[in-house]
């Protein structure tokens, strides 16, 4: 329930990323607009895949892709929602309790239930990003949704 609440904020904010800017940064350490895009776009999907294993090797993790389009992140988007929900619903309750764990050269550098890493990961990190997404689109004055309450553009309780 809470991926389906959540997926449509997120999906009010990837409907407004203006085309024209996808490469900009706010900084040049920072992902463009585009590669924090694909990045909110295709968090979900990879996240619960990477969860169906009981114990990950920290992978090396490739750049974001820049976006070329609004419509390739959505559809990024849709296909990576569409397998998190799967492989979510599709867990039974002992797996999500079960413990999951991430290593690099043979140590443990994570180690909790499965539930635990979705929540932090899954969810948590997604909507840290989805605020950094916020956070790009209003530096380039772009009017922001209501995400959880009125935003200085739009106010859902009037």
């Amino acid at each position: 329930m809470e991926m389906d609440q959540e997926a449509e904020t997120t999906k009010r904010l990837l409907d407004i990323i203006p085309e024209d800017k996808l490469s900009w940064r706010p900084h040049p350490k920072a992902r463009s607009l585009g590669e924090l895009a694909m990045h909110v776009a295709t968090l979900q999907g990879g996240v619960a895949e990477l969860a169906q294993q009981d114990s990950v090797e920290m992978p090396e993790f490739p750049p974001d892709p820049e976006a070329t389009s609004r419509a390739q992140i959505l559809a990024a988007f849709a296909e990576s929602l569409k397998k998190a929900k799967e492989i979510v619903a599709s867990t039974d309750d002992a797996r999500a309790m079960a413990e999951w764990k991430l290593t690099r050269d043979g140590a443990t550098l994570m180690a909790l239930p499965r539930i635990g890493f979705w929540r932090a990961i899954l969810l948590n990190h997604n909507y840290h990003h989805r605020g950094q997404l916020s956070t790009y689109l209003r530096e380039l004055d772009v009017p922001l949704p209501s995400i959880y309450g009125p935003s200085a553009d739009v106010h859902p309780f009037a």
